[in-house]
């Protein structure tokens, strides 16, 4: 069966319907486990003992033997989630809609009342998440949450409303900046490093999913550098509940930094949900908050994985494989061929072709870069200068 990605933003017949303020869950509840009648009665003497409980054999060889005692203690969120509450937000948006969008009315005898002829298209309401990143009211988001808005309001935990603007967006990696202007310093939470968090390590998400605000949900990180849909993916997988409206929300460690921003679903599956690493989007800030845009290096490759025996053993990567070059990009201008094999760009090694975009992106339009490749089965190295990457539109128009 066919995965499907599902994007988190919640449309209007969901984001509302739990979005009253006085929805939120009382605060008293206890952590399981805390009763205090859980005492164990005593044989009395005059009962017969059980008998000897055999000792635990030894385990086979080659076998893990278990512990004596619990290799794991499950830890309580609740004080970790008290304290970062306050950072995450809500996001609502009104969509500007599609004027060639026909109405659901049309053709019937409704159509009259909700949609007269040459009126505009009635506006789309959303909601999403976002987390605040500084305390003068910079909040970090997905761009498929305020994409298209034509207005963007804030709310905070305590019920604070704030309208925003969208600062900068992203959409090659599904991020977005929006700014509002708070009378005091805003709850900000810090920013960790998600290339240091592990598989296994406990994360709690915290969002608005379905509109019911402030919704905590706790997992581990499942996977790293997942690929989902485009070059620059490099998701962390988690099963942590996410679900529509934790979209742009953030994923925190226990030490209370954000590691991931709550991205996508997959619809058929329970507990896979995925998240931008913190890294990459600390990477993007500068440029979202100051230029409202992304701007990256290009070299105008498509590449796929290579086989390990494509490879000689001196080349120090397993390598990306070339198989379309476009002639008037500077790969093309500086000689790559496809059936060239990259091995490396600026002394560092391309272990994983997914990975080669990434780098690439960093590198400064304008600059060279020195690309180490294969070629006939020996290592070659050429020099090329990076260029700005084209709007999307120009490169397929190019391809045609």
């Amino acid at each position: 069966m066919r995965a499907t990605f599902q994007s988190l933003a919640v449309l209007p017949f969901l984001a509302f319907a739990g979005c009253n303020r006085g929805s939120t869950g009382a605060g008293g509840a206890s952590t399981s486990g805390s009763g205090s009648d859980g005492t164990i009665a005593q044989v009395s003497a005059s009962q017969s003992a059980p008998a000897s409980v055999p000792e635990q054999q030894t385990a086979d060889r080659g076998t893990i033997p278990p512990t004596q005692t619990p290799a794991v203690t499950l830890p309580s969120f609740a004080d970790l989630a008290n304290r970062l509450e306050p950072a995450v937000v809500n996001i609502q948006v009104v969509i500007k809609a599609d004027p060639n969008v026909p109405s659901p009315y049309e053709g019937t005898p409704w159509e009259y009342f909700f949609r007269r002829p040459g009126m505009p298209p009635p506006a789309i309401q959303a909601a999403g998440s976002g987390v605040v990143i500084s305390p003068d009211g910079f909040i970090l988001t997905n761009n498929h949450v305020v994409e298209n808005a034509r207005s963007v309001k804030v709310t905070t935990n305590t019920g604070e409303e704030f309208p925003a603007k969208v600062r900068g967006r992203d959409p090659l990696t599904d991020l977005a900046v929006v700014k509002v202007v708070p009378q005091k310093e805003l709850a900000a939470a810090t920013l960790g490093d998600s290339d240091a968090a592990r598989v296994g390590d406990w994360v709690i998400a915290i969002g608005n999913p379905f509109g019911l605000e402030g919704t905590v949900t706790a997992g581990i990180i499942s996977a790293k550098g997942r690929v989902i849909a485009g070059p620059y993916d490099d998701f962390l997988q988690t099963d942590a509940a996410i679900n529509p409206g934790n979209s742009g929300g953030p994923l925190f460690g226990l030490r209370g930094e954000v590691v991931g921003i709550n991205t996508a679903i997959i619809a058929q599956a329970q507990g896979v949900g995925f998240a931008i690493p913190i890294n990459l989007a600390k990477e993007l800030l500068p440029q979202l908050k100051e230029e409202g845009r992304i701007t990256r290096g290009w070299l105008g490759v498509a590449v796929r994985p290579t086989s390990p025996q494509m490879v000689p053993a001196n080349a120090g990567a397993k390598g990306a494989l070339v198989v379309a070059v476009d002639p008037d990009g500077p790969a093309g201008k500086a000689g790559v061929k496809p059936g060239d094999i990259l091995v490396a760009i600026q002394g560092r090694p391309i272990d994983d072709s997914n990975r080669l975009p990434r780098l690439v992106a960093n590198l400064k339009p304008g600059s060279t870069a020195e690309l180490k490749i294969v070629r006939d089965g020996q290592l070659q190295t050429v020099t090329v200068t990076v260029e700005k990457m084209p709007d999307p539109q120009r490169i397929v128009a190019r391809r045609r």
